[in-house]
């Protein structure tokens, strides 16, 4: 193996484990866990989550809208 090939290596190898730093963990946790039985629960996880608030308006035919909402009104 050439030396440029191995350094080559040795910084795509730095530079990969650099990378995980700048992951989103929170969402990627969010993503992966169950999602709670209802709407507003999952509008209460999300704060958990690190959101600062969160509004839902749920509009389905045949039926009056339903909003949810959660969060920080002035942080």
């Amino acid at each position: 193996m050439t030396k440029r090939k191995r350094i080559l290596r040795i910084v795509l190898l730095v530079a990969t484990l650099a990378s995980m730093f700048f992951v989103p963990w929170v969402l990627i946790k969010a993503w992966i866990l169950p999602l709670p039985g209802t709407v507003q629960e999952q509008v209460d996880d999300a704060l958990n989550h690190g959101f600062d608030g969160m509004i839902v308006y749920v509009d389905k035919a045949g039926e009056p809208p339903e909003f949810y909402a959660a969060g920080w009104h002035d942080r």
